[in-house]
């Protein structure tokens, strides 16, 4: 027998034998052996300036900061699967003349970033701006090879403003488009106000220069207008609407005298005959969930803690390392937050705050022209019918809700129609009505708790429709919901089956390690060096989701990479924890394989995925993917 050869072999036999502790996948899984969900070490991230040695120090240069903050991402492996490509600054520091140090800029953690809208090679960045504070929009232009050549600023956009207050700059989207005479065209819109201001306005774009050419009048909503969807008819190139959603319903429309401000408002923002740009948005429609018989906006419970739909689990007995309680509330505000709309423009998926997620239905909208919605020629009705009143559904009125130009899908149901339309009596079809209008809602307020939002994004799958009888039409078969919630316990992101619209239901969940509530109870409260640490938020924010990935901005914690193949199984699959510790907000925008967000606190950051599934990502040339627009788009 060959001794030499058999200790060879065993040699190699060995060699081929997993490590103790290493994970071994025979699934063929492209996301197959994937560590833990990353938990992020906040005692030991810096929130503020640092030098070249990683240490605190508000005298640093910039040149210093940036070799100390890359050092420090790499120690505590704050970037996995992502290549950091970009830090751009879009808020100067300022040097404090009586310490010499620098303070209230991007490299402090100090900035205040906001909207995010990318279109052609053109990037737009909004300010959160305040009382005295009213810091432009920076325009930046992407360069020739843009993962060697950070974006370059090449102008600004002057705040919006009232008075000394500078308005926050909450939500910008872009759109390069070709009209109906193949001439292209560039819009920006930006929505920006206060706590109950609410103003938007359209400005054409050069695509050359990325500069403003032309700019609409500014549309005043006359309550605080939140978040928005830009939709593109793909039936009709000249057409452009803005789906967006208004924080203060429900107080008396300035614009309408007589009605209320609705949840949701559907507005043209080009000329459907022409893809010019409107001189004035045209409102064409308008939803709002208590008209037709949801939970009432700013519900509060009776005197023992219960609310019409339950009571909210009490972690007030828990404190922090502040000292400060665990979540417990007494109201529920039930408004409409954010929504995002199909392709077709059929159907609209709604994050509904303390509401929770439903679907209505827009076909209306995405087949009649602007012209005759705008003038109620359509044969929908432009508002929500109003069955409830004080609480009482007038069940004598509920068959006219699927007429409604935006209405929720339950109302579409052939049983429901039959049963409105037969003999019962208007007391029992609201008793019944209610009970599958409750039941249309996901809806998890209360028990959780949900400050200050809850039901905060919801963007559908794509590429995934659902596989039930009768969806010609090739709807989606889920929904990733994120769930803003401060304090603690934090709350997580869920994925929701929609396969039956009128009854959605969870069928996943991811969250972090500082969602379960001890974790977060103990999180550290000082900076590495013991000195006080400055406050970073931490709730889950805005997703850009793909067939297989989602990549969700997760404030303190970052933007994290998830791998959605199986949606009953959400794995984490990469992160990106820029330094300093700050805030993740924006949905991340995909431009030629690269991706964009901006940080409430430190600025433009890019990167670029390079974990499981890469592959399947849209690579150079393939357009413009976001959460909050028509994707892609140019």
């Amino acid at each position: 027998m060959n001794w030499k050869i058999s200790f060879a072999a065993l040699i190699l036999v060995a060699m081929s034998l997993p490590l103790a502790g290493q994970c071994v996948d025979y699934s063929k899984d492209p996301a197959g052996c994937q560590p833990a969900t990353f938990d992020t070490p906040i005692g030991q991230m810096p929130s503020v300036r640092v030098n070249r040695l990683g240490n605190l120090d508000p005298n640093a240069s910039e040149q210093d900061v940036r070799v100390g903050v890359a050092a420090l991402e790499k120690e505590l492996h704050l970037f996995r699967n992502f290549q950091n490509l970009h830090w751009v600054l879009t808020l100067p520091s300022v040097k404090d003349p009586a310490t010499g140090g620098w303070k209230g800029g991007d490299l402090d953690g100090a900035g205040d970033g906001r909207g995010l809208g990318i279109a052609g090679n053109c990037i737009f960045v909004g300010h959160g701006n305040g009382p005295g504070v009213r810091h432009a929009v920076n325009i930046f232009k992407i360069q020739p090879d843009p993962e060697k050549q950070p974006p370059a600023q090449v102008g600004e956009i002057p705040a919006m403003f009232e008075g000394n207050q500078g308005f926050d700059e909450r939500e910008l989207r872009a759109l390069v488009y070709t009209t109906s005479r193949g001439e292209d065209r560039y819009i920006l819109i930006r929505n920006a106000g206060t706590n109950n201001i609410g103003r938007m306005e359209t400005l054409r774009i050069d695509p050359n220069t990325c500069l403003p050419m032309a700019k609409s009048e500014t549309y005043d909503f006359g309550g605080q207008s939140h978040e928005f969807f830009l939709w593109h008819d793909p039936a009709n190139p000249n057409r452009v609407l803005v789906y967006m959603t208004i924080w203060t319903s429900g107080l008396p429309d300035p614009n309408n005298p007589g009605l209320k401000i609705p949840d949701a408002v559907a507005m043209a923002v080009t000329d459907e005959d022409t893809g010019e740009m409107l001189t004035k948005p045209r409102v064409l429609a308008g939803f709002s969930l208590q008209d037709v018989g949801g939970p009432p906006l700013d519900e509060r419970p009776d005197a023992t803690g219960l609310f019409s739909d339950g009571r909210f689990l009490d972690f007030s007995d828990q404190k922090n390392r502040s000292g400060q309680p665990g979540n417990f509330q007494n109201r529920e505000q039930n408004k409409l937050h954010s929504l995002s709309v199909t392709p077709d423009g059929e159907r609209v998926y709604v994050a509904g705050t303390t509401a929770g997620f439903y679907v209505l239905d827009s076909e209306a909208i995405a087949h009649h022209k602007d012209a005759d919605l705008a003038a109620g020629r359509a044969g929908c009705n432009t508002r929500s019918t109003i069955v409830s009143a004080d609480g009482v559904i007038d069940g004598s009125k509920l068959a006219a809700i699927a007429n409604d130009c935006l209405h929720m899908v339950i109302n579409n149901d052939p049983g429901l129609k039959a049963f409105l339309a037969a003999g019962a009596s208007p007391q029992v079809k609201a008793q019944r009505y209610l009970v599958l209008l409750t039941r249309s809602r996901f809806d998890v307020y209360p028990p959780v708790n949900a400050l200050p939002t809850g039901t905060h994004s919801a963007v559908f799958v794509p590429n995934r429709p659902a596989q039930v009888k009768g969806n010609t039409r090739g709807r989606p078969a889920y929904v990733w919901l994120t769930d803003e919630n401060g304090g603690c316990p934090l709350n997580y992101a869920r994925m929701v089956s929609i396969e039956s619209e009128i009854t959605p239901i969870m069928v996943g969940a991811f969250a972090i390690p500082d969602n379960q509530l001890d974790e977060c109870l103990d999180q550290a409260i000082t900076e590495p060096n013991g000195q006080p640490r400055r406050r970073v938020a931490q709730q889950n924010h805005n997703p850009t989701v793909f067939k297989n990935l989602v990549f969700n901005t997760w404030y303190g914690h970052g933007l994290r990479a998830i791998d959605i193949s199986i949606p009953q199984n959400p794995r984490e699959v990469g992160y990106a924890l820029p330094l300093p510790h700050g805030i993740a907000r924006t949905y991340p925008v995909f431009k030629d394989g690269l991706i964009y967000w901006v940080d409430n606190d430190t600025g433009l950051h890019v990167a670029k995925y390079t974990g499981p599934r890469s592959s399947e990502l849209p690579g150079p040339g393939s357009g413009v993917y976001e959460g909050n627009a028509t994707s892609p788009h140019r």
